[in-house]
């Protein structure tokens, strides 16, 4: 290829990255990568929706939206058996909902019936609001939660004097929904955010939620729910009552295998532009893409034979040299990947966008390959300090990894829990000074790692970003 047709392959490439992908022009269905768990959760009988943050869960809501009709999203999936539906924000981190300091502050009050009686005259109100033609709260309770709606100690007593009527207003919804031959999925989202470092706390509001969903199971056939959980939390919650066991049928996990996110590269590239679309047609070994018209181009499947064909026509062979040298397709994912092994799509597509950036600094003057071994290398410190400001953004207590910045990983435990109890400049208040339970949290998220020796260390994908140092680690190139 010449200068000219490498840059503008390369230009194309730097826009998969963060914040560049909306720039592609395609709506929403030419760009999401549907897995088997999709068209699993929304089917009606899953109520239990597994995934850490960065899975796709907002992105799946956003693409139901985006494809406005049942219809469409049948054919999207390729799925007949998606019901007619429509959905509602039963809780999330918005105005529309209580605070989770609040929520905190009431559970500490609260025993095991008024946080049932939160949780269904929540989902109540929140139909109505979003569909008053299905649903009528009783006018205590309406009129109090409009003035009081953030602070459930206001209008969770006005809704146990009133769960009689609470009830019989869901009830009435069902009916009328079972006319209509529809459903409504409620959607919980963002629970781990209540009780963040309160685990009991947490506990009993999941295990209420899971319970009372539990209960309405044989109930509620048009009415439906979508909760959407971390792994650790959906335990914990089943610790919370009995039979919660038997969610964990009702359930599914949306886990992103190495080859599914080789195939969300492929099909950003493939819709990117013409031009790397042909050059895709190069790579062989099995890459296939298939038009599926309105909804883009659909990369098949990708063996590892075909994820290396696809990164050695990228980058080359191998990464390193001598006795670091690795083949590039595994060293990809294996830089990407958290404490818990776990990869989100937009890092995937941030690496391989960075690196296109770099490499259209110093184009390669001869050959096929787009990008170099050292851009990769480069396009991860990108990628990390990408990746760092999204989970900040959703868990702030993540900020105190900025006390281990400088630092050379793997550290001592005490020496890592004296570090993390330690505020930051610039974190919210609220954050606790007890290093151990801060450890616990950021363990969970899978931001820290402990080895089998009992020493601290830090996943490549948090660790570049936070200038944290590890011996022998990936080096600044240039």
């Amino acid at each position: 290829m010449n200068a000219q047709e490498r840059l503008r392959l390369l230009h194309d490439l730097e826009r998969l990255a963060a914040g560049e992908a909306e720039n592609v022009g395609s709506p929403m269905e030419r760009l999401f990568l549907p897995l088997p768990a999709h068209a699993l959760a929304l089917r009606p009988e899953i109520v239990v929706v597994r995934g850490g943050r960065g899975a796709g869960k907002s992105a799946l809501f956003k693409l139901i939206g985006t494809l406005g009709g049942t219809d469409r999203l049948r054919r999207f999936f390729q799925d007949d058996r998606l019901p007619d539906a429509s959905w509602v924000e039963a809780f999330a981190q918005s105005a529309r909902h209580p605070d989770v300091a609040v929520l905190d502050t009431f559970a500490a009050e609260a025993d095991a019936d008024a946080l049932r009686a939160f949780w269904m005259a929540h989902l109540l109100l929140r139909i109505a609001e979003q569909m008053p033609e299905l649903a009528t709260p009783p006018a205590p309770l309406r009129e109090v939660w409009e003035m009081d709606r953030t602070d459930p100690k206001v209008w969770v007593p006005v809704a146990q004097a009133h769960l009689g009527a609470v009830a019989q207003a869901l009830d009435r919804a069902e009916l009328a929904l079972e006319q209509k031959k529809t459903t409504v999925f409620a959607a919980y989202d963002h629970l781990d955010r209540i009780g963040a470092f309160a685990p009991d706390v947490r506990r009993r509001y999941v295990g209420a939620l899971l319970a009372l969903w539990l209960s309405f199971a044989n109930r509620y056939r048009a009415i439906r729910a979508k909760i959407f959980l971390r792994e650790d939390l959906f335990d914990a919650g089943e610790l919370g009552f009995p039979d919660a066991s038997k969610l964990r049928a009702r359930s599914v996990s949306i886990e992103w295998d190495v080859a599914s996110l080789y195939r969300v590269v492929v099909r950003h590239m493939a819709e990117a532009s013409d031009e790397l679309r042909r050059w895709l047609a190069r790579v062989r070994h099995g890459l296939v893409l298939e038009d599926r018209g309105e909804f883009g181009w659909m990369p098949g499947p990708m063996n590892e034979d075909t994820q290396k064909a696809f990164a050695t026509q990228i980058a080359g062979e191998v990464m390193g040299a001598g006795a670091r040298k690795g083949y590039t397709h595994r060293w990809i994912p294996n830089h990407l990947q958290d404490a818990q092994r776990r990869i989100v799509p937009r890092s995937m597509l941030n690496l391989f966008g960075f690196a296109g950036r770099e490499a259209s600094k110093h184009p390669l003057t001869k050959g096929s390959r787009l990008v170099t071994p050292t851009d990769l290398g480069e396009a991860l410190v990108a990628t990390s300090r990408a990746r760092v400001g999204e989970i900040k953004e959703e868990y702030e207590l993540v900020s105190r990894l900025d006390s281990l910045r400088g630092a050379m990983v793997p550290l001592d435990r005490d020496e890592v829990l004296r570090r993390v109890a330690q505020p930051v400049v610039g974190e919210p208040a609220g954050i606790p000074t007890d290093g151990k339970m801060v450890f616990e949290e950021l363990f969970r998220l899978g931001v820290l790692s402990l080895r089998p020796d009992g020493r601290i260390d830090v996943p490549d994908i948090y660790r570049s970003g936070f200038g944290i140092l590890r011996k022998g680690g990936t080096a600044r190139a240039r």
